[in-house]
């Protein structure tokens, strides 16, 4: 009993901590004059309205038209930008240093970590970096809780979760399915189909 109890008390720390790195890195943005939204584990648990799990990090997702503002808000920061396929950093001096395929901004000031991702999009239609053929409407990716904290579409998180096959990931998914609408369900399943077709989770989605 001790140990359950323990085991409970343990797990309600470290979801404080985890609320607390969210409510941080949302101060940090409060005066960023544009759109920004939560991504990644978070975006999952800001839809349901309750922490499922812990979460190491806080992901933020920018539209890249707004790369050049972002540079300039985080200015008295060290940004990096991750180089793809070659799994390493470099500083990010120009928002010519952000340029496609790069999406990828770590930013730190002393102990503070902050990681955004650069979205595309076209009009108002958001593109799938991973596959520019699956879009989503703007109003549909765009998300708010209840405390106005906006947040990625679960769904779409959902889609860049599948392919990295995690156990995090699948968890997010098996939490997160019961409670999407049949349309998040079809747009789900149909940019699997498209990018993902032999994903497990097709499956369940279809079931």
């Amino acid at each position: 009993m001790h140990k359950v109890e323990s085991k409970r008390r343990g797990r309600r720390i470290i979801f404080r901590e985890c609320v607390d790195e969210l409510n941080r890195v949302i101060r940090v943005l409060h005066d960023f004059p544009y759109p920004w939204l939560v991504g990644g584990g978070w975006a999952i648990d800001l839809a349901l309205g309750r922490i499922t799990r812990a979460h190491e990090d806080v992901d933020i997702c920018v539209f890249r038209e707004y790369a050049q503002e972002l540079l300039d808000y985080f200015s008295e920061w060290e940004i990096m930008v991750a180089v793809p396929g070659e799994r390493r950093l470099e500083a990010c001096r120009t928002v010519e240093d952000t340029s496609p395929p790069r999406f990828s901004l770590h930013m730190r000031k002393n102990d503070q970590f902050i990681e955004v991702f650069l979205t595309d999009r076209i009009g108002d239609e958001v593109i799938f970096r991973r596959n520019s053929s699956i879009r989503m409407p703007i109003r549909d990716f765009c998300r708010a809780d209840t405390c106005g904290r906006p947040f990625v579409a679960p769904e779409w998180q959902l889609l860049f979760k599948a392919k990295e096959g995690r156990d995090q990931d699948n968890q997010d998914f098996h939490v997160c399915l019961p409670h999407l609408t049949e349309a998040q369900l079809q747009w789900l399943s149909r940019a699997l189909q498209r990018h993902l077709p032999n994903c497990p989770w097709l499956a369940e989605l279809e079931g």
